[in-house]
């Protein structure tokens, strides 16, 4: 009986050291897989992030993760912008951002010249691709006669018609860019975001500005703009 006794107790002296070691490696391998986000995962999630921004989906930003470090760089029109790109970067498993994206407030406005030169490159395309069929309408008309002449003239005047159209669209093409870098020389109006239209000459300016000094200053800017003829002025002054 005391032997019976004594195996016993050596019995539960062996469960109640292994227990708590058993515990003890289950939790240590819970903490390990906790931590465990790699530095591919924190990219994709945070360049996901950005791109839900309404504000910062339009923006060039680029992100790298190193040993979760996380380095943003690229282009953002405003300060506010730069400080919510790096708000967003910091997810868990980030142990440090560093914001070395610039602020450029014409950024929006660089985007915009390069489309309005490309709609003048494929505006003057149409200009000379009109013009030749002009010319050759034309030199058809020297060779016909009767009715077929009258025809022919018919023709070359549509024609034409369609030149002067294309032309006064590369016109109010060109004005718009004007307007544009007008108003982007204007330090009152850095922190404003207009947009600019042109139909026939007439300017509509849209979008808001800081004061109502510096919306009468772009109504001022676009007015004295070369070809412009009207100044629509919608823009809306900033609740401060």
């Amino acid at each position: 009986m005391k032997f019976l006794n004594q195996a016993v107790v050596v019995v539960v002296v062996a469960v109640a050291l292994v227990v708590p070691t058993r515990r003890a490696s289950a939790g240590q391998s819970t903490s390990a897989t906790a931590v465990n986000v790699t530095d591919s995962t924190i990219e994709t999630r945070i360049t996901a992030d950005l791109k839900q921004d309404s504000a910062l989906a339009p923006r060039d930003i680029d992100v790298d993760v190193d040993k979760g470090v996380v380095t943003l760089t690229g282009t953002v029109r405003t300060e506010d912008e730069r400080a919510s790109a790096g708000r967003i970067a910091q997810i868990s498993g980030v142990a440090r951002v560093i914001n070395n994206i610039e602020v450029n407030p014409n950024v929006d406005e660089s985007k915009l010249d390069k489309a309005a030169n490309k709609t003048k490159a494929g505006l003057n395309k149409a200009v000379d691709t009109t013009a030749k069929a002009a010319r050759k309408t034309k030199e058809g008309v020297q060779k016909g006669v009767g009715k077929t002449e009258e025809g022919v003239g018919k023709a070359a005047d549509k024609t034409s018609d369609a030149i002067g159209k294309v032309g006064d669209k590369m016109s109010d093409a060109s004005v718009t860019t004007g307007v544009k870098a007008g108003l982007a020389d204007e330090p009152l109006l850095r922190d404003s975001s207009i947009d600019v239209d042109t139909n026939d000459h007439v300017v509509t300016l849209k979008g808001t500005v800081a004061s109502a000094a510096a919306k009468a200053r772009a109504a001022a800017i676009a007015g004295d703009t070369k070809g412009v003829t009207r100044v629509v002025n919608q823009l809306l002054v900033k609740d401060n």
